[in-house]
C-alpha cells in the first residue's frame, strides 16, 4: 500500500456537524485523524478547526494501490478530537467504517453518527468515498464535522480526526 498525503480540493467539502463543546467556551477545536485499518502506521490528520462545533475540513485523502477487493476487506476509521495547545488532545468521538459496506465506485456522501468515547452523543461527521478501480485508489473526504462536544477547560475544542484501514479482524 502506497499513502499519499492529503491534497486540499476546494470543491469538496468535509464537514462534522453538532460536535460536543470541549472547551470551557462552548466550543471546540477539532481535527480528524484518519486511518485505513489494519494499517495504523499510516495515519492521517486534517487540520485543526478553531472555535468551532460545525467545522468544515475542505480536505481529501488518496490512498493509493488497493484493488478493490482488498478494500471490502478493510475498514475506514475516523477519529475526531479536541485539539489542546497544553494537555493531552481529547477524544469527541470516531466512527469505523467497513469498506464492504460501501459502494465506493459511486463516491458517495454520507453522514455517519460519532461513536461517543463515553455514552454521551458527541456529534457527526461527513465523509465521502470513491473507489477508482483503474488505479487502485481509494480516495476519503472529510467533509465536516458538527455538534461537537467542547473539551477544553474554557468550553471550546480543537478537534481533529484519525483514520485506520481495517482488513478482516487485523488492525
Amino acid at each position: 500500500m502506497r499513502l499519499i498525503k492529503k491534497k486540499i480540493d476546494p470543491n469538496i467539502k468535509f464537514q462534522a456537524k453538532e460536535l460536543p463543546a470541549k472547551d470551557i467556551s462552548g466550543t471546540s477545536d477539532p481535527y480528524v485523524r484518519v486511518t485505513l485499518l489494519p494499517d495504523k502506521k499510516h495515519r492521517l490528520e486534517t487540520k485543526v478547526k478553531r472555535r468551532t462545533l460545525n467545522p468544515r475540513w475542505n480536505e481529501t485523502f488518496y490512498f493509493e494501490g488497493f484493488p478493490i477487493q482488498k478494500l471490502q476487506g478493510r475498514v475506514l476509521h475516523l477519529h475526531v478530537f479536541d485539539w489542546d495547545r497544553f494537555s493531552r488532545d481529547d477524544s469527541i468521538g470516531e466512527v469505523f467504517l467497513p469498506l464492504c459496506q460501501v459502494d465506493l465506485t459511486e463516491k458517495p456522501s454520507f453522514w455517519k453518527a460519532l461513536k461517543p468515547p463515553a455514552k454521551n452523543k458527541c456529534g457527526e461527521l461527513l465523509t465521502s468515498l470513491c473507489y477508482h478501480p483503474s488505479n487502485s485508489v481509494l480516495t476519503l473526504t472529510l467533509l465536516k464535522a458538527r455538534n461537537l462536544k467542547a473539551k477544553d477547560i474554557n468550553g471550546k475544542s480543537d478537534p481533529y480526526v484519525k483514520v485506520w484501514l481495517q482488513f478482516g479482524d487485523r488492525e
